[in-house]
């Protein structure tokens, strides 16, 4: 009987899906988060309405800060999908090589979200 055929990089395919399944986890937190900083920003608003003297904490502006949370939730889950099959083609083909453009890149993005972030605060 012949042996079913073995991949040469098995832990390479391996090691590329806990990557891939760590930038699910963290698209669904930074969705989570534009979520929650969303509903925060409608309770403020409500806030403002029942207690005049609230005006400072009602920010209109802090809604689209959750929306674009969300927004950048998808799009890393959507480049994550890509990236992931664009890999595992490359390891097949032993011509795989780090993108550094597309990390520094994603850095950037969530850096300048957290920056947005935390003028808000203050």
């Amino acid at each position: 009987m012949d042996s079913p055929k073995k991949s040469l990089h098995v832990t390479d395919h391996l090691a590329n899906e806990r990557t891939f399944l760590a930038w699910i986890r963290t698209a669904i937190a930074v969705m989570t988060l534009g979520v929650a900083i969303n509903r925060f920003a409608l309770f403020l608003i409500e806030m403002h309405q029942v207690v005049p003297e609230a005006r400072h904490l009602a920010n209109r502006h802090v809604e689209k800060l959750g929306i674009g949370l969300v927004l950048l939730g998808i799009v890393l889950l959507v480049g994550s999908t890509w990236h992931y099959i664009h890999v595992g083609r490359t390891i097949d083909d032993e011509n795989y090589r780090p993108s550094v453009r597309i990390m520094v890149g994603t850095a950037l993005v969530i850096g300048l979200m957290g920056g947005s972030t935390l003028i808000w605060l203050f």
